[in-house]
């Protein structure tokens, strides 16, 4: 596949397989790399293909806000997940289209050509690229694909859902497999074949049950302010949280955070807070030797047996249990 990148402000991008060394934090392995960096920032795109699909984990290191133009020419079905940031889609006839995180939709464009524009700020998306082929196979189980089939043939750009749709947990988790597959060789193509015809499935199921059919709409204000709370929390986790004064200084009710939270991120406010602090415990019970009573201070409980407690309603297990496996 021919691919060209245009900045606003630089023009033509030059194109490399080499990756620098900052850029490793992001490598996928077994996969093919195309980067770029200049004043606007770095760009890693990474292709891992596979039988009749492949996998792109694009991420957007902008230094500078810029808006690029990405080039195929040759035409792309493709699932696209937003995974940090939103992203805001450049069309001439309607101007910008903003696509939040976890938000995701299937798309036809017989030639590419998108424009995007984008902040001081990292950014990463994931999309699979399918075969005609390998998306028929499935149409037998979703009429809604086979009807979305046949409007592609007139090679004009088509999305599968009018609107957006926002990825389940379980959605959100096979995407992690996917960007951390333990495997190698023919092992990992396997686990990516599994884990692709999986998400398929979840997407095509919930389109066809549950779509969703409201626009979200949010200010650029308000967008700026749920990602200034989201980072708020990621870094301050070992801080006892308090959601209603965090929702006062920002000047907007408890409710209204909540609901407006949910809505962008997908996930539930409180159930946000519980996970990252979970997953910090766990982390520093598997790979430090930290005291279990100052990981409990470190994630932000004050109260040990408070810890304790939720930490064995979330996992199913006490602390001590993962500290002895």
């Amino acid at each position: 596949m021919i691919l060209h990148i245009l900045s606003e402000s630089e023009g033509n991008i030059v194109l490399s397989d080499s990756e620098p060394t900052w850029l490793w934090e992001y490598k996928i392995p077994e996969s093919r790399s195309i980067t770029a960096s200049g004043a606007f920032g770095d760009l890693l795109l990474q292709e891992t293909p596979g039988n009749q699909y492949s996998v792109w984990y694009n991420n957007y290191l902008i230094k500078r806000g810029d808006r690029l133009t990405i080039i195929r020419n040759e035409p792309v079905y493709k699932l696209q997940f937003i995974l940090n940031n939103s992203f805001n889609y450049y069309d001439p006839k309607v101007g910008n289209i903003p696509m939040y995180e976890r938000g995701y939709n299937l798309l036809y464009t017989p030639v590419v050509q998108e424009k995007i524009s984008f902040k001081d700020k990292a950014y990463s998306n994931l999309e699979i690229h399918f075969s005609p082929d390998y998306l028929a196979a499935f149409t037998p189980h979703f009429a809604h694909l086979a009807d979305w089939l046949r409007k592609t043939e007139r090679q004009v750009p088509a999305r599968f859902c009018k609107i957006n749709q926002v990825a389940t947990g379980d959605m959100m988790r096979c995407l992690y497999d996917l960007l951390n597959s333990p495997y190698t060789g023919e092992l990992r193509k396997m686990h990516y074949d599994a884990l692709v015809r999986e998400l398929l499935i979840m997407v095509l199921h919930q389109t066809a049950t549950h779509p969703l059919r409201k626009i979200i709409r949010f200010t650029t204000k308000e967008v700026e302010t749920l990602y200034e709370i989201k980072n708020f929390l990621l870094t301050n986790i070992d801080k006892p949280l308090k959601l209603e004064q965090i929702a006062k200084n920002h000047d907007v009710t408890l409710r209204t955070l909540k609901r407006r939270f949910f809505t962008l991120f997908g996930v539930k406010l409180y159930n946000f807070v519980l996970d990252i602090r979970m997953k910090q415990a766990s982390m520093l019970l598997l790979e430090t030797d930290t005291a279990i009573e100052h990981i409990a201070t470190l994630t932000g409980y004050q109260s040990f047996a408070n810890f304790s407690t939720a930490f064995k309603k979330y996992y199913g297990h006490p602390p001590k249990y993962f500290r002895s496996r």
